[in-house]
């Protein structure tokens, strides 16, 4: 049998384009030329002897089954090469390379904002890609080699998880609002609420947190935005009432006022990675992480 002889530019082509769904987004994203984005998939295609993707005649692609069978197998051996180049690297006494971060919607974008300008800090020549998702997605990407490592809170499937923090999930109502006549609120007091979340699953699992089953928070919520801006505007209305962890909650609240749950739901947030496979960057970024919410905890302290 011929081996096939592919190389890791080949490899990042088939990668871009099936990622970007495009050859002109796929040559910005990996730094090359159009051209040679094409040539390079055509000389994978040939060496491998199937068509990975295919051009329509509005120039759109679309990755064939052989393609994606191949997909998962390119992203984890190009995952290897750039463990392999920092390691080496490393042996050398220097951190370099790149990595690949996911973090989740519904979780506080301060968090990540505060880590990553830690890290950057003392590792300034790692570069760092930034990736947006779903909880379920984030889990994904780290199995599927997509991303090295991602913030979700926790349990998360699929990957090995390091606990960062635990966020607190507090009621954010109205003023005048009833439950703040209450001496105390509890999941209880919550069932007959009309409730305004954010378009994620997560939203389904806070309230959850609070005691209520899949088919009473799905009867719950009467209005989904994708913005805490504008789910805070409404619940200063008096369309609703929301659920938001602590730490996405503005420094001035402006028009509402948040109420803590007794007893008040936990929610953990951790990092989610390869931990066998891990990359040294990502290994770097995860104890950096670990460090700086530790320090925060000893200065709130």
């Amino acid at each position: 049998m011929k081996a096939a002889h592919m190389n890791l530019s080949q490899l990042e082509s088939f990668v871009a384009v099936a990622d970007t769904g495009s050859f002109t987004e796929a040559a910005y994203a990996i730094n090359l030329t159009q051209s040679a984005v094409s040539h390079a998939l055509a000389a994978l295609e040939n060496e491998l002897g199937v068509t990975l993707l295919e051009r329509n005649r509005k120039g759109l692609v679309a990755i064939t089954n052989a393609g994606e069978k191949i997909l998962p197998h390119v992203r984890a051996l190009l995952t290897q090469a750039e463990a392999i180049a920092q390691e080496a690297k490393m042996a050398a006494g220097m951190a370099v390379g790149k990595l690949r971060v996911g973090n989740t919607l519904c979780l506080c974008p301060g968090l990540l904002a505060s880590v990553l300008t830690h890290f950057q800090r003392q590792y300034p020549d790692i570069e760092v890609i930034l990736f947006e998702g779903t909880m379920q997605e984030v889990a994904l990407w780290v199995e599927e080699s997509i991303i090295d490592v991602g913030f979700v809170p926790l349990p998360a499937d699929r990957s090995d998880n390091t606990l960062i923090t635990t966020d607190e999930l507090v009621v954010v109502v109205a003023p005048g609002h009833p439950l703040l006549g209450q001496a105390a609120v509890g999941g209880d007091d919550l069932n007959d609420q009309n409730f305004i979340m954010a378009k994620s699953e997560c939203s389904f699992q806070m309230m959850e947190m609070t005691g209520m089953d899949s088919e009473q928070a799905h009867r719950a919520i009467r209005y989904q935005a994708s913005d805490s801006a504008t789910i805070l505007a409404m619940v200063r209305e008096g369309l609703g009432i929301t659920l938001l962890p602590r730490m996405m909650l503005p420094a001035n609240l402006d028009g509402v006022v948040a109420i803590r749950l007794d007893p008040p739901p936990q929610l953990p947030i951790g990092l989610a990675i390869r931990s066998q496979t891990a990359s040294p960057a990502a290994k770097l970024f995860t104890q950096t992480a670990l460090a700086w919410t530790q320090a925060q905890g000893s200065h709130s302290g």
